[in-house]
């Protein structure tokens, strides 16, 4: 009966989630990883991955969800007309089923992969899975912007791979 009882005792506190904990391992996973995060608020931890600015946001009022955004601002992509961004959003969006892109109110892409956290998940290894995740995402929606654009430049008579995405003025792309 001791040995049952060790085994249970050790998955009730496994299972047990210290709201209060949450950010401050996600800190500490992403300090060991290299990262440079800083907490600049009570729900928000900022780092940068590959140049990529992200942000963790966590409430303690809400202990089971957990959120990783990434914010392109609208003139990040001020040569390529906004059919294409929204394009890119929608196959982001189909391909890569664990994460969200999206064109928000202002025009920016924004980028986010969200967590429910099960009792027992450990908080470090999720942290970094879901900044994998995220970068992943952005990648993926870059490489689907260009395609998208190359195959209309292909369409309308450009040929060349290097050319500048075409800005329709008349027509939209289909």
């Amino acid at each position: 009966m001791a040995l049952f009882d060790k085994f249970t005792k050790k998955n009730n506190e496994a299972a047990t989630l210290s709201p209060s904990s949450v950010l401050p391992t996600i800190l500490e996973a992403l300090s060991k990883e290299g990262y440079r995060p800083e907490r600049d608020n009570e729900i928000r931890i900022v780092y940068k991955n590959e140049g990529i600015f992200c942000c963790f946001y966590y409430r303690e009022d809400d202990p089971e969800f957990l959120l990783v955004r990434a914010t392109f601002e609208r003139a990040a992509f001020d040569d390529v007309h906004e059919a294409f961004l929204y394009k890119a959003c929608a196959k982001t969006d189909f391909d890569q089923k664990v994460s969200k892109a999206y064109v928000d109110e202002e025009g920016d892409i924004v980028f986010s992969v969200e967590a429910f956290i099960m009792p027992g998940t450990p908080i470090d290894r999720l942290a970094l899975r879901m900044s994998d995740a995220l970068a992943s995402t952005v990648a993926f929606y870059h490489r689907a912007l260009k395609q998208l654009v190359e195959e209309y430049n292909k369409e309308n008579g450009d040929d060349s791979e290097t050319s500048a995405p075409v800005t329709p003025t008349t027509a939209l792309p289909n």
